[in-house]
């Protein structure tokens, strides 16, 4: 069953979370788990207004959807297989264990 909690939120709450990173030199340091977010709220503004997702009436749900399916076209033609898909979900798994580490189980990061 589909989880449509993002779906309810509009796109442009990426370029709001986006500007918690506002000021902050590069290499951002990352301090929390909501530079965590802003970070990837970022890349998916950006990905948003090169798609023309960047409107109130798209939601945070179609960017993360159609960006995903952008990654999964990009692992296709890195992979020498051509398993975009396997090589995605390869990555996931990996994401997955970073997440849980940085979130340490609570949603709190680990000091």
């Amino acid at each position: 069953m589909k989880n449509n909690t993002l779906n309810g939120i509009p796109a442009t709450v990426l370029e709001t979370m986006a500007e918690h990173l506002i000021d902050q030199p590069e290499p951002v340091k990352i301090r929390s788990v909501e530079d965590h977010a802003a970070l990837a709220a970022q890349a998916l503004w950006a990905f948003a207004c090169k798609t023309g997702l960047n409107r109130e009436s798209e939601s945070v749900e179609t960017v993360v959807t159609d960006f995903l399916a952008n990654l999964l076209h990009l692992c296709e033609q890195c992979d020498p297989d051509g398993d975009g898909a396997g090589c995605l979900n390869g990555l996931l798994e990996t994401a997955m264990m970073h997440y849980e580490q940085e979130c340490g189980g609570n949603g709190e990061e680990l000091i």
